[in-house]
């Protein structure tokens, strides 16, 4: 991921902020058109020989567009940049201030929508520190992403800032549960609750794999339920022609090649465990270095991860993702 990543305010501020200048703008010239002193006032705005009210019109549009260079340049000032260890708030008309918020500080994070907002793909972002303080980035684009952006990197903070995490045994961090970087999965091709092969796993798979991919990497556990119970790989093993290790990673390695591509297996490497007596296949997942889509019957997905779990983005929010994640 490319720091820093700029945060701008939605047009819709903009727009919302001119609209109500123009109403302002009405009110005054309704409010003067009643105003009982006409050749009083005339004396005072009239310019040359022109009439009471051609002169109102031109000092109320000239004030007119005072205003409104100064509700833009607000707009324009004011923006975000979301960094590795803090987030940086940009406001500002003619001169720019600048107040930052350490990411280690920030105790929950969640967005909110109103109708207008989500025809807009804009929202407000509501953040709480450790100190019960609140604060709110309002109009912001596409505020779920950048919303589930922060949580990683919160996420990513906690563990990168902990050695002992990279030196957990397995079992351990199945213990621990899944998160950002870890998840599980009972099994690659055998459905434990219908008791058959199940090609909707593979595919669930290598989502998955996909999403630590265009992520910050991870560990991808196969034998491992989301309860923690050890089911193992032997159920796989009997779908296979070769029923071992080798038989289960050449099948591995021919899904993700259909799937994802055989440019990306570079940044993937499979292992196996033994825990309580099963074999378990642990994927541990680098970075790409470029967008990795799902390919499936002529269709392509693209996944990323959020939080614990793996979630799917549209064709814009994919866009705006690619363009933040790698630039």
């Amino acid at each position: 991921m490319q720091y820093p990543i700029v945060i701008k305010k939605s047009p819709l501020a903009l727009v919302k902020n001119i609209i109500a200048v123009e109403l302002l703008t009405g009110f005054l010239l309704f409010v003067s058109s009643f105003a009982a002193n006409y050749e009083g006032i005339s004396h005072l705005i009239t310019f040359g020989r022109l009439r009471y009210d051609y002169s109102l019109i031109i000092a109320t549009s000239f004030l007119q567009l005072i205003i409104t260079l100064i509700v833009f340049l607000k707009w324009h000032n004011e923006n975000y940049e979301i960094r590795e260890k803090e987030i940086l708030a940009k406001k500002g008309i003619f001169y720019v201030n600048q107040n930052s918020l350490s990411i280690s500080d920030i105790n929950s994070i969640v967005s909110r929508q109103s109708l207008l907002e989500k025809l807009a793909n804009c929202g407000t972002i509501i953040i709480k520190t450790s100190t019960s303080k609140s604060f709110f980035l309002r109009n912001i684009e596409n505020a779920e992403i950048i919303r589930d952006t922060v949580k990683n990197i919160i996420d990513k903070n906690k563990i990168l800032t902990s050695e002992e995490t990279k030196k957990i045994p397995l079992p351990d961090l199945i213990l621990a549960g899944e998160n950002h970087y870890l998840e599980f999965k009972q099994g690659l091709r055998w459905d434990q609750k219908q008791k058959t092969i199940n090609k909707g796993l593979e595919k669930a798979a290598m989502k998955s794999i996909a999403s630590f991919l265009n992520a910050d990497g991870g560990k991808f556990v196969i034998g491992v339920a989301d309860d923690k119970t050890i089911y193992g790989l032997e159920d796989d093993y009997k779908t296979l022609p070769r029923q071992d290790r080798d038989g289960f990673e050449n099948h591995f390695n021919h899904i993700f090649q259909s799937m994802l591509g055989p440019r990306f297996r570079q940044f993937i490497k499979v292992n196996f465990e033994k825990i309580n007596g099963r074999d378990v296949c642990v994927v541990e997942v680098k970075p790409s270095d470029s967008r990795v889509y799902l390919k499936q019957n002529n269709t392509e997905e693209f996944f990323i991860r959020t939080g614990n779990s793996t979630s799917a983005l549209t064709m814009s929010e994919a866009q705006d993702y690619i363009k933040s994640h790698w630039g």
